[in-house]
């Protein structure tokens, strides 16, 4: 009598909950997922600056990556890629596309992107995926408060996140605005998309911010 095989899905392995709907606001900012045309594989990577960002990808993405995907999957931990101007993780293999398929990461260039409906249908899951986002596509900063009489200093502190797309930038309930910048063509010959930044302004919303959604990056949170 042989013995009994049991075969497990991607699905039964990789959970969708708000750690890896914070991989997908990861990925929608700062990752690329490319399709390899010599075999079947994809080619995942999430790149940051050099060291900027090390130590967010030290202390959280590279843990966590390995905990969500790595680990349940492959066995192993991610590898890490370094090079002369940034710092980053990779993986290439052909289970690449069922996972990231399965979580509602799009491959090829980032055009329009669309929050995977799972994560929409969950408030935990979309507060994930949005500080997934911000902290790599995001940034915390001081201007002037235009609106006193006393504008010497730079003592409004704001967020703003930046993305091709309009259709997932959503309030949560923090007052604040979006701008359009049109495409234009860059000194390197590249063309630029359209992008839409949202500004967070004031302590009053940016505390909202930081009390509802959060960071895990120690570059905004000590700017913060």
């Amino acid at each position: 009598m042989f013995p009994r095989v049991v075969i497990y899905s991607i699905k039964m392995i990789v959970k969708r909950c708000e750690e890896t709907a914070e991989l997908v606001g990861l990925s929608f900012g700062d990752g690329s997922l490319i399709s390899r045309p010599k075999s079947n594989c994809l080619r995942f990577q999430l790149r940051g600056h050099l060291t900027e960002d090390k130590e967010h990808y030290d202390s959280h993405i590279i843990p966590l990556f390995n905990k969500e995907i790595m680990l349940p999957i492959f066995s192993r931990g991610v590898s890490v890629v370094k090079q002369k101007d940034f710092y980053g993780i990779s993986l290439e293999s052909s289970k690449v596309r069922e996972i990231f398929e399965y979580l509602g990461i799009p491959v090829g260039v980032k055009e329009e992107l669309f929050i995977p409906q799972w994560i929409k249908e969950n408030e935990r899951y979309f507060n994930g995926f949005l500080r997934g986002f911000f902290d790599t596509d995001g940034c915390v900063y001081c201007e002037k408060n235009y609106a006193m009489k006393n504008r010497k200093f730079h003592n409004q502190i704001r967020i703003r996140l930046t993305s091709v797309s309009e259709n997932f930038l959503l309030s949560k309930g923090i007052k604040n605005i979006i701008q359009k910048h049109k495409s234009f063509t860059g000194k390197d010959g590249f063309i630029r998309q359209d992008s839409y930044n949202v500004k967070i302004s004031g302590s009053l919303q940016v505390n909202k911010w930081f009390d509802l959604i959060g960071s895990k990056n120690p570059k905004h949170l000590t700017k913060y």
